[in-house]
């Protein structure tokens, strides 16, 4: 089976489950969460602001299969007191025209709100050449969301991949646009038994 993995050695990017196997497993997984997250932050968390993280944490990550079809998913939190904003990667075997394939994965061609969607080489050096795009749109009760997304064909792998994060903040995404792009770069594949 094939993963994405990431070297980014920055206590601001989780790496978490679609699927639970047990709320226990999910618990632990928010306890260290939360830990490292506070202990990045703070000198000495108190046992009651780690315990409020964690519970935040797991309810949170409880549902993310039920939010969108991905493979693998990421939280960044920059600060313990930010929510976080999920990552969702999808991969399928590479199909048809590349550039056509990467305009699709990256949306290149939906509606933006604000203006048109914004599409940009983005090449890393374990991916190659890929597009990264910023697009704006509304939910139904019109709340403006942006996605940040990054689509590669990883023609050695045999996959076309996509990253991409979805935030009800536009100035928190700007805010945080180097720090995502950081970590796209930090992306490779895997493979793991």
């Amino acid at each position: 089976m094939k993963i994405v993995g990431t070297d980014s050695e920055t206590l601001q990017w989780f790496p978490t489950h679609m699927h639970w196997n047990s709320e226990d497993e999910r618990e632990e997984w928010a306890e260290l969460c939360s830990l490292a997250l506070l202990h990045a932050h703070e000198e000495n968390p108190k046992r009651r602001r780690v315990k409020a993280l964690r519970k935040q944490l797991a309810a949170y990550v409880a549902n993310f299969s039920k939010l969108t079809p991905a493979d693998q998913a990421f939280l960044f939190i920059p600060d313990p007191d930010q929510m976080p904003v999920p990552a969702f990667v999808l991969m399928a075997e590479s199909a048809g025209d590349r550039d056509a394939t990467l305009r699709q994965i990256v949306q290149a061609d939906a509606e933006s709100l604000v203006r048109p969607v914004e599409v940009d080489a983005f090449t890393t050096e374990r991916l190659g050449e890929g597009l990264r795009s910023t697009r704006y749109w509304a939910t139904a009760d019109d709340q403006l969301m942006v996605t940040v997304r990054y689509g590669w064909r990883v023609e050695k792998e045999g996959l076309d991949l996509c990253f991409y994060m979805v935030w009800n903040d536009p100035g928190h995404m700007a805010a945080y646009a180097d720090a995502v792009d950081v970590f796209a770069r930090s992306l490779w594949i895997s493979e793991v038994q």
